[in-house]
């Protein structure tokens, strides 16, 4: 089979798909052909050795949609979907065309989504139901703040934000971002350029500020987060890829009794991902959450390229399909 494997870590240009044995199929296992699967930043950064816990060799890639044709004659068929933090680090992962997993990692992927939506959502819906519903807790009613709402992690946290029937205030790095937000989702949406974060929360909240905050940006936006606060306001941290460091005012904090979570959907395992998507399938397939708008697709062997337009930070979820060949 085709697979992304890597015995050694290089950058993505160096990224090139290789023959190797279909894994060998044990009592437990299921064996899945992969339709499609999609790339997260994550996973550039694995290729990169920035995971120190990773293995070598491996197969590269967290997030896929298939189909089991081995396994216990009940699943043989199924269509699937999966993620986990261990997949393309700790174990082999899923941009190659066949996939062993653990029957305890299946999860049924939802019937109105195509393969390539279905890869497309492990890790973002993933990440926003760890912060929402795990760590923070969201209830109906209150004010969420999505910092990067424009990326995938933010759609998927917004979208699900608003299906737990919370209002949603939109941040976005500039006028670019803002405008491929759907409106019709938010309650409001500020620039980081722009400066406006506060005047938008007090706007929308009247004065009284957001309940929770997601900082999928880094330190760049932290402290405008903290201050769009209410008293017991919750603060979900789980990147940080605009600057680790930031100070913090604990006199203020612990005064209006703010919580700091942090989110590492890296340490989360491929049968914990199943378990998450099992309970955002009837979501999906009630038209409650939807999947990114805008798909980009790449053969396999067109690994390096998809993995570059992600580290450049693409505006599209960028997804493998392992069957496509191409001229090229």
């Amino acid at each position: 089979m085709k697979a992304l494997f890597i015995a050694e870590h290089a950058p993505a240009s160096a990224l090139r798909p290789v023959d190797i044995p279909v894994p060998t199929r044990g009592s437990s296992d299921v064996l899945i052909e992969v339709e499609a699967a999609g790339v997260n930043p994550s996973d550039v950064l694995s290729a990169e050795g920035r995971f120190p816990h990773a293995v070598l060799p491996r197969i590269l890639g967290r997030d896929f949609a298939g189909r089991v044709v081995g396994g216990p004659p009940e699943l043989v068929g199924t269509a699937v979907w999966g993620t986990g933090g261990d997949l393309g680090i700790t174990r082999d992962g899923a941009h190659a065309e066949m996939l062993l997993l653990p029957e305890s990692a299946i999860s049924r992927r939802p019937a109105n989504l195509t393969p390539q939506q279905a890869a497309s959502a492990g890790v973002p819906f993933t990440t926003a139901w760890v912060c929402l519903v795990e760590a923070a807790r969201v209830r109906e009613g209150e004010t969420v703040v999505v910092a990067g709402a424009a990326g995938s992690v933010g759609w998927a946290a917004v979208e699900l934000a608003v299906a737990l029937g919370a209002r949603v205030i939109a941040l976005v790095k500039n006028g670019e971002d803002a405008a491929r937000l759907d409106r019709s989702r938010v309650a409001g949406a500020a620039r980081s350029d722009a400066g406006d974060l506060a005047a938008v929360i007090r706007e929308v909240t009247g004065g009284a500020g957001a309940q929770v905050a997601l900082n999928g940006v880094g330190a760049a936006v932290f402290r405008p987060l903290v201050d769009s606060l209410g008293a017991g306001g919750r603060l979900c941290v789980y990147s940080a890829s605009a600057g680790r460091e930031v100070t913090v005012d604990l006199f203020d904090f612990y005064r209006r009794r703010l919580t700091l979570l942090g989110i590492n959907t890296v340490a989360l395992t491929a049968a914990d991902g199943a378990r998450i998507l099992d309970q955002l399938r009837p979501l999906f397939e009630a038209g409650r959450v939807r999947p990114h708008p805008r798909i980009d697709v790449h053969p396999l062997q067109e690994a390096s390229r998809a993995y570059e337009q992600v580290a450049r930070g693409s505006p599209s979820k960028v997804v493998l399909v392992p069957g496509v060949r191409t001229g090229r």
